[in-house]
């Protein structure tokens, strides 16, 4: 028995009869293949988008492919998978509804066929037709930027989840939300910050150019996430492009110009001379538009699955002045660190501090105190210290930080216990085997611990209220 169903949407019916071509369309396709492609490019339709058509995904058949694609101005996606087209053709239908009948299917292979206004997906005995929208309606997606290098994906992909822990999740501080990636040699520094504790992580990656001048990108935290989920289970090398402001092609169209006003002042317009400097100017012009058109943009591609976000236009902190040049480290088993951090704050709440107590060949875990609950525990770690040392810390924070080092030791690296501290991750209790992630936070203000005499102060802004201090050089309020 074959089951039909006619679905239209809102966006369809607003949509119906503004276009007045008719989709030609015939192409199918593995049914897991496109279901992945789906769900991949699904990742770019917003739940209110701005315009009837950003709800859709185009679907675009050539040859033996098909291309999956859609894009909300910020983030744009594509896929391309095999395919058998006996009609090429060009066409846009609902993202959410063709996303979500995709899961129900279970056929091996979904035909899919345009008629009139109408997509026909035929999967096995099931049959669904949908309303498309007017593609020519569609607006052009942005281009892949071209410069840019590769790095293996299991690597990036959990240097992103690492740094996402520490970024800011309040939106009218557009900078903090975002992951800064440099490029610099042969390594990708990652960066991520909420200003009471930042994270860091260096990843290798051969660019196209080994003697490009360092770059900077900074890419909206939730955007990278929504890439590290779509590859986590990627095995291979991801490519990474970045693309410049279009100062470069700006200034050569506006020398092109010149150029052409001045010949045009001596010579008649159809002059040969003039000619050809009319035809470089125009071409320096279409060079710049297309420059603009790419610029602030960072990609991302694995195979034939592309992704493009826009770049946040802050500026971002300077970071590598907090971490510390030399330290003292105390070192403790991660796993067992960790279940007594979690044990002990129990009893702490968020503004609530876990203290730890270094000396010689423990650490003291301890929250609560006077008619409050109480807890503390003991853990084996070696502080190397002269004199113990006792810093606070908030407990959500330290947690965070011990959850993403994915090693056997915790190097706790200390000046004073009022500075920040430095987290890395070791397999080795000797410490000589750093990954290249680091965790710093920021301790808490306890009364009656000694504090520095002269503490950081923000650049800019108030001291946010609590008992967190913020990282110096890192603003309170740094608008976009």
């Amino acid at each position: 028995m074959t089951t039909t169903l006619e679905l239209t949407t809102p966006a369809a019916d607003q949509a119906a009869g503004a276009s007045t071509a008719t989709p030609q369309f015939n192409t199918t396709v593995d049914r897991k293949a496109l279901l992945v492609a789906g769900n991949g490019v699904a990742a770019s339709l917003t739940t209110r988008p701005a315009a009837p058509v950003l709800a859709g995904i185009v679907l675009e058949a050539t040859g033996g492919h098909l291309t999956l694609s859609a894009w909300n101005f910020d983030h744009a996606t594509r896929d391309r998978i095999p395919a058998v087209t006996t009609t090429p053709g060009r066409l846009l239908v609902h993202g959410r509804l063709l996303h979500d009948l995709l899961k129900k299917l279970d056929a091996e292979h979904v035909t899919l066929v345009a008629e009139g206004s109408k997509l026909i997906v035929q999967a096995g005995p099931t049959r669904y037709t949908l309303q498309t929208l007017p593609v020519e309606d569609y607006p052009q997606l942005p281009a892949i930027p071209a410069a840019g290098g590769t790095v293996d994906a299991p690597a990036l992909v959990a240097a992103i989840k690492r740094v996402f822990v520490s970024v800011g999740r309040d939106d009218t501080i557009p900078m903090l939300t975002g992951i800064q990636i440099t490029g610099e040699g042969k390594t990708l520094m990652l960066a991520g910050t909420d200003r009471f504790r930042l994270a860091t992580a260096e990843v290798p990656w051969i660019p196209d150019d080994l003697d490009a001048e360092t770059w900077t990108a900074l890419l909206p935290a939730k955007f990278l996430k929504t890439v590290a989920t779509r590859w986590a289970k990627a095995v291979g090398d991801l490519r990474l492009t970045w693309q410049h402001e279009a100062g470069a092609e700006a200034a050569a169209e506006a020398k092109a110009l010149q150029t052409l006003a001045e010949l045009e002042s001596r010579m008649w317009h159809g002059h040969p001379d003039v000619v050809k400097a009319r035809d470089v100017a125009d071409r320096r012009t279409e060079a710049r538009v297309q420059a603009e058109h790419r610029a602030g943009l960072a990609g991302l591609a694995f195979g034939e699955q592309h992704t493009t976000g826009r770049c946040l236009k802050s500026e971002y902190v300077r970071y590598r002045s907090l971490f510390p040049t030399q330290n003292t480290g105390a070192v403790a088993d991660t796993k067992a660190l960790l279940a007594a951090v979690e044990r002990v704050a129990l009893v702490a709440d968020r503004t609530s501090p876990i203290r730890l107590s270094f000396d010689g060949a423990s650490v003291l875990l301890e929250a609560g105190a006077g008619d409050e609950a109480q807890a503390s525990e003991p853990v084996r770690a070696t502080w190397p210290g002269e004199t113990p040392l006792v810093a606070s810390f908030n407990p959500g924070f330290l947690i965070d930080g011990l959850k993403t080092l994915n090693t056997r030791y915790v190097r706790f690296g200390f000046t004073i216990a009022a500075k920040p501290a430095v987290l890395t991750g070791h397999h080795s209790p000797v410490c000589d085997d750093f990954d290249g992630y680091r965790y710093l936070m920021m301790p808490l203000r306890v009364p009656g611990q000694a504090t520095d005499p002269t503490p950081p102060e923000p650049e800019t802004g108030s001291k946010p209220s609590g008992p967190e201090q913020a990282l110096s050089d890192v603003p309170a309020a740094a608008a976009a």
